[in-house]
């Protein structure tokens, strides 16, 4: 029994550090920042990395942060009409662009922009919420030349955005739980998973389908909350982040029995484009996706690359074709197999061992087997031809997700290892072996 115990603890160590880095096309004109995007595995959300999301915004009344936004370009912002509902001054409104705080140093890169022109989608509804959109233009364009804004990508608007069951992030300032009105000072960002419009959760708050979407996790504990509405909810798609939902309005936060409600921006690419000049609209031309994901752990180093042609998920498809791809520092092997019979993916963690390399082809469906292993890390390609799947879950009034009347958690915590932190890993390690001796 004890035995058993050190090895859970042991896995427990080792998969703290691993993470996921999203690298994106970096000669695309939106949807890529300076810096590739990284999310660990920490249950309840992480902080953003530096330069990583170089779209959002701050949205705020008199200096103070009121909700989240996305630069569509150089000179417009989108962001929640619920968000201003309540501002008469719009000379009160300003933007913070560039930056990963609140409270940015007078020597960053960071920008703000007051507000020439307020475009409200004219059939916005404050109660049920529908058609929750605003446009924002700013008094002078962004200067982008330093690489720390950018602008985000818009979806075709060709067929409707997001497909059921996708991984998406969220990303924002916002409280972290329902019981706190205090902003965090720092950028976070939280994956959740679409669902579908049909399911009992999502029509338990959802007004309608066509214009709305839901989002959220099965367990809860991962959603947006006050300050975060506004923000962008955004899917990997062909290398590029693109913007398939804003912020909205949900029923508490982190519920696992009401998932957070988002526009479903791809339904309102016809408008923005009434709005924005022409040469300024950045809209993705691809309806089928292709995802890259990179998984990282720093220590020991874990990598797994993922190439879909649809938006990834969290489950296995039902037709993929599979490439694993190992490599080592060492002299490897190399086995190459095509089955038409399903097939297995092994990913193994390793720590300070040389590996082998694994290329397999299978026409049938395969199942993802996690291991935990003492030998270091495997980059795995998965091409595959079909959506996966993920099961989510979703108080009773609804709330907006401004500073002062949304109630949906954004709470994701990034985790950087310090070299210190190494070296506690090592420590427990020995004191682990040791005890094993003694046993």
């Amino acid at each position: 029994m004890m035995r058993l115990l050190i090895f859970f603890f042991i896995v427990f160590i080792c998969e703290k550090g691993s993470g996921t880095i999203y690298q994106c096309n970096t000669n695309a004109s939106c949807g890529c920042s300076t810096s590739s995007t990284l999310l660990t595995r920490i249950v309840g959300g992480e902080t953003a990395v530096q330069q990583s999301w170089s779209w959002i915004v701050s949205v705020r009344s008199h200096g103070e942060h009121i909700c989240g936004g996305s630069v569509l370009s150089r000179s417009y912002i989108i962001t929640a009409a619920h968000c201003i509902k309540d501002i008469h001054n719009f000379k009160s409104i300003t933007i913070l662009a560039g930056s990963l705080t609140l409270k940015p140093s007078s020597n960053d890169l960071s920008q703000i922009r007051s507000i020439t022109k307020v475009y409200k989608h004219p059939d916005y509804n404050s109660h049920s919420l529908i058609n929750d959109l605003v446009l924002l233009r700013l008094s002078s364009p962004l200067n982008m030349i330093y690489g720390n804004i950018k602008a985000i990508c818009l979806p075709s608007g060709t067929v409707p955005q997001p497909p059921d069951n996708i991984d998406m992030i969220a990303i924002g300032w916002g409280t972290t739980s329902t019981w706190t009105d205090e902003f965090s000072s720092t950028l976070r960002q939280v994956t959740v998973q679409s669902i579908a419009s049909t399911s009992n959760r999502c029509q338990r708050v959802i007004s309608d389908s066509k214009l709305q979407f839901c989002a959220g996790v099965r367990t809860g504990n991962k959603d947006t909350c006050k300050g975060d509405g506004g923000g962008p909810l955004m899917a990997f798609v062909n290398n590029i982040w693109q913007l398939y939902g804003v912020t909205s309005y949900g029923y508490g936060c982190a519920s696992p029995d009401y998932p957070g409600v988002y526009t479903r921006v791809s339904y309102y690419i016809k408008w923005i484009k009434s709005i924005m000049p022409f040469d300024e609209i950045t809209t993705s031309t691809s309806n089928n996706p292709m995802t890259t994901i990179t998984t990282t752990s720093k220590n020991p180093m874990e990598t797994t690359t993922i190439t879909s042609e649809e938006p990834m998920t969290t489950t296995t498809s039902e037709r993929p074709i599979t490439t694993i791809t190992t490599t080592s520092e060492k002299p490897l092997e190399t086995t190459a197999t095509t089955s038409e019979e399903s097939m297995t993916t092994i990913t193994t963690t390793i720590s300070g061992k040389p590996m082998e390399t694994t290329t397999i082809t299978s026409k049938e469906p395969m199942t993802d087997i996690p291991i935990t292993s003492g030998k270091p890390t495997e980059t795995t390609t998965i091409r595959s031809e079909e959506p996966m799947t993920t099961i989510t879950t979703s108080s009773e009034e609804p709330m907006i997700t401004t500073a002062s009347t949304s109630k949906q958690p954004m709470t994701e915590l990034l985790l950087q290892i310090s070299n210190s932190d190494k070296y506690l890993r090592i420590q427990l390690l020995l004191f682990i072996f040791l005890l094993l001796i003694i046993i």
